[in-house]
C-alpha cells in the first residue's frame, strides 16, 4: 500500500501575503505608484515595492523557463531530423548536429561549468566507452561515431580514459 504525500497546506500568514501580493500587483497594473499601493494596503512603501518586484521576477523566471523548454524542444527536433545522416558519415549533417549541440550547451549554460571530462576519474569510465573530445575534428567525430556503431574497432585506450 503506497502512502500518498499530502500537499503542504498554505499557512494563514502565507495566504495573507499572497492576497496582499495579488492586490499590490493589481494596483500597480492599474497605474498606482508604490506610495499609493502602500497607502491602500496599509503597508510601507518598501514592502509594496518588494511585493510587486518579487512577483514580477517570479513571473519572468517562469516565462524564461517555458521559452527555454520550447527552444530545447525545437533543437531536439532539428537534431532528430539530421541524426541518421550524421551517424552514417554525412559530413554536412555532422557539422549541423555539432552546431545544434553547441547551441543547446550554450542555452543550458554548460560552457559556464567545468567540463565533464575534467571531473571524470579513469575508473569511472565503463569499458568500451568512446569519448570524443570537444575539440575533435569532423573526421575524428565521424570515426568515433562509426566505432560506437561497431563499424570500426574501438581506439586503444592509454589507461587514463582517453
Amino acid at each position: 500500500m503506497a502512502i500518498r504525500k499530502q500537499p503542504r497546506r498554505q499557512s494563514r500568514a502565507e495566504a495573507q501575503r499572497r492576497d496582499l501580493t495579488l492586490q499590490a500587483l493589481g494596483l500597480r497594473a492599474s497605474g498606482a505608484t508604490y506610495r499609493q499601493i502602500a497607502d491602500a494596503l496599509s503597508i510601507d512603501k518598501m514592502t509594496a515595492y518588494r511585493l510587486v518586484q518579487q512577483e514580477a521576477e517570479q513571473i519572468i523566471h517562469e516565462q524564461a523557463a517555458e521559452i527555454l523548454q520550447l527552444e530545447l524542444s525545437r533543437l531536439d527536433q532539428l537534431q532528430l531530423g539530421l541524426w541518421a545522416k550524421a551517424i552514417n558519415g554525412d559530413e554536412q549533417a555532422v557539422a549541423q548536429v555539432l552546431r545544434i549541440m553547441e547551441h543547446r550547451a550554450k542555452l543550458l549554460g554548460l560552457y559556464d561549468r567545468p567540463a565533464v571530462r575534467d571531473r571524470l576519474q579513469p575508473e569511472g569510465i565503463a569499458e568500451g566507452v568512446v569519448i570524443i573530445a570537444r575539440d575533435a575534428s569532423q573526421e575524428e567525430f565521424i570515426a568515433g561515431m562509426r566505432a560506437i556503431r561497431g563499424e570500426l574497432p574501438l581506439p586503444p585506450s592509454n589507461g587514463n580514459g582517453t
